[in-house]
């Protein structure tokens, strides 16, 4: 039995139909005739072999009666075979996948069953196309790394899984649960009001909470903060309530070339990514008359795991920063990505790694469902300025490639979270020689996510082409 952290929680308590806490990556496989096919049986075999290692796909989430504690884990037999799925695409090409990748997002994962799923495409010409979703409730974007090892032949260079556990933890007893919490609840409650007050002056720091009419203006004021960075998301169409459709676009760019430019301008290969984002969400705002005069804000997740900390679950902290989507001159949005960077990471370096955790901790757990779905309902109306615009990530992947049952891994797109009122995400992921591009937006506030995927490929193929005109 596991024990859900507050800001595990909170991934469970923010859903609702149409806006769910799941996630996927897409890999593509080089699957020529003459190779083993990848199969629904063949990967839920695969995954057979190997689940005693990896707990979070045998862990479904219970409820504590009345409220009075967050869900626990407990440990179940799982059949993978009830898992995995295939399709057959509609239309064997790239727009093909795009679509039935869309229709997969929607799905939304069984909570009477361990929280994942593995979708097999076939059609496309000499590939094979793997979809594994997985709940940020059971694992965040690093842990997840960990996780996709179940798949491929050779985990290594994914991070060891642990040993082999037992098969089942048996049936936990709800009315125990609910007597442990009653037990806990005033010891925990100690501890809890001495992390929020050490996180009450970086409130702002949270992607929800620094919306809400003060909180940003209270957070400065107690750490003394007269600095002009503090900046509001100005409203787009990002921030919107999701309709329960999804979209989503994906490419991949050379790593070599990012990190030229990187050298060239002086700058960390973060920065380049930071700035081609921004490029992009420019072009396409202005393709459709809608670039605000302010830059966008951009929540990026930072991980703040250890070897001390719990092997999954969540384990990050926030950066809140600014993209130069006002400025016109590609080497200007650099320089702006650069500075303003220096600065967030120093802010986060002064902010409490639990800072996450922390500011969940100020609810009561009776309440918590209640108080993290009525959030998510008032940062997407027009009753509070946006907190960010949109979720942007660059997480380092594996150097040496991957196979699955012999088959090379080509790319591995991430398709990331959404919310209510942050309806775009982009996330970068390295792999090998390359960066692989994952968009994923609501298809009502985003649909021309291949759109931002072909100008963040424009872009930065342009910023390539600075280190030649100097």
């Amino acid at each position: 039995m596991r024990r859900l952290s507050s800001l595990d929680a909170q991934f469970f308590a923010a859903e609702r139909a149409g806006a769910e806490s799941h996630y996927c990556g897409l890999s593509i496989y080089d699957t020529p005739d003459d190779a083993r096919p990848i199969t629904a049986g063949t990967v839920a075999q695969r995954i057979r072999e190997r689940i005693e290692h990896y707990p979070p796909l045998r862990w479904r989430v219970v409820t504590v009666p009345f409220g009075l504690d967050h869900p626990i884990f407990e440990t179940v037999t799982v059949d993978p075979a009830d898992h995995v799925r295939e399709v057959e695409l509609d239309i064997a090409d790239e727009q093909g996948l795009r679509a039935a990748v869309s229709d997969d997002l929607k799905v939304p994962l069984d909570r009477c069953k361990p929280l994942w799923r593995v979708t097999v495409f076939h059609g496309l010409p000499g590939h094979t196309a793997v979809a594994f979703t997985l709940h940020h409730g059971v694992v965040d974007g690093i842990s997840a790394k960990e996780v996709f090892g179940v798949l491929v032949d050779d985990a290594t260079s994914l991070g060891a899984p642990p040993a082999a556990q037992g098969e089942s933890s048996g049936a936990v007893s709800r009315l125990g649960l609910a007597a442990r919490a009653v037990l806990e609840t005033p010891i925990g409650a100690v501890q809890k009001v001495r992390n929020v007050a050490g996180s009450l002056a970086h409130l702002d720091q949270s992607p929800v909470l620094r919306s809400l009419p003060g909180v940003q203006e209270l957070a400065r004021l107690i750490r003394r903060d007269g600095s002009p960075y503090a900046v509001h998301a100005p409203r787009t169409r990002f921030n919107s309530r999701l309709s329960g459709t999804r979209s989503n676009g994906f490419a991949s760019v050379s790593l070599e070339d990012v990190k030229t430019v990187k050298r060239h301008l002086g700058v960390t290969v973060n920065d380049v990514v930071l700035a081609a984002c921004a490029g992009a969400l420019r072009n396409r705002l202005l393709a459709n008359d809608e670039l605000p005069e302010a830059p966008l804000l951009a929540y990026i997740p930072v991980s703040v795991r250890d070897p001390e900390h719990r092997r999954y679950g969540n384990a990050i902290t926030s950066i809140i920063a600014p993209l130069p989507t006002h400025l016109s001159n590609r080497r200007d949005r650099v320089t702006f990505v650069s500075d303003v960077m220096k600065r967030a990471k120093d802010r986060t370096a002064q902010t409490p790694p639990s800072l996450m955790a922390d500011v969940n901790d100020i609810i009561p757990t009776p309440m918590f469902q209640m108080a993290a779905r009525g959030l998510m309902d008032v940062i997407c109306s027009a009753l509070v300025r946006p907190p960010v615009n949109l979720i942007m990530s660059n997480v380092p992947g594996p150097t040496d490639g991957l196979t699955l049952l012999g088959a090379p891994l080509l790319a591995h797109y991430p398709l990331s979270l959404i919310f209510d009122g942050i309806a775009l995400n982009i996330t970068v992921v390295s792999y090998r020689d390359g960066m692989d591009i994952g968009v994923v937006g609501d298809a009502e506030a985003v649909p021309d996510a291949m759109d931002l995927v072909e100008d963040l490929r424009t872009e930065f193929t342009a910023l390539l082409r600075l280190t030649t005109e100097d």
